[in-house]
């Protein structure tokens, strides 16, 4: 059990980056944005919503 928590679990650089992803969202509105030179849009942006939720949840 203890390998697919691992596994499965994201790593603080993971949320890190998620959290960075949702902020940029938030301060571009929602639209097409870029994260550490890459290009964002809505399908980022939820992802990293849930994934920070998530991690919220199990902290």
């Amino acid at each position: 059990m203890q390998v697919i928590n691992d596994i499965f679990t994201p790593t603080a650089e993971e949320i890190a980056q998620a959290r960075a992803v949702v902020a940029a969202a938030e301060a571009g509105g929602g639209t097409v944005t870029t994260v550490d030179g890459r290009m964002r849009g809505t399908p980022f942006f939820n992802a990293a919503r849930a994934l920070v939720a998530e991690a919220e949840l199990t902290s």
